[in-house]
């Protein structure tokens, strides 16, 4: 039987109430932390390709370089929305457990 369904436990006591809610609130800290460090990286990264673009200094070197910060931005792009998402998912999950 999968103990997810069993309701037999009844519902939260006041200390696990709190234990719940310290958890979660260590997760949103966790993931704003991950999610600004993703953002600014991604943000940086993003203001580095503007030289390589074409009329400006560095365009000569878009094949050897620039075009890779092209593929690190896509990437860092895929970093910033993962974190984010979970840090919006913990802070969901308080809002759920303050509202109970």
């Amino acid at each position: 039987m999968n103990s997810i369904f069993d309701t037999s436990d009844g519902p939260l006591s006041e200390e696990e109430l709190t234990e719940v809610r310290q958890y979660a609130n260590e997760h949103i800290n966790l993931w704003k932390k991950r999610s600004i460090y993703a953002g600014i990286v991604f943000f940086l990264n993003c203001a580095a390709i503007g030289p390589f673009l074409y009329g400006h200094s560095l365009h000569v070197y878009w094949e050897s370089f620039g075009k890779y910060l092209i593929l690190l931005a896509m990437g860092l792009l895929v970093v910033f929305v993962n974190c984010a998402a979970l840090w919006y998912s913990a802070w969901i999950a308080l809002r759920d457990v303050t509202k109970t």
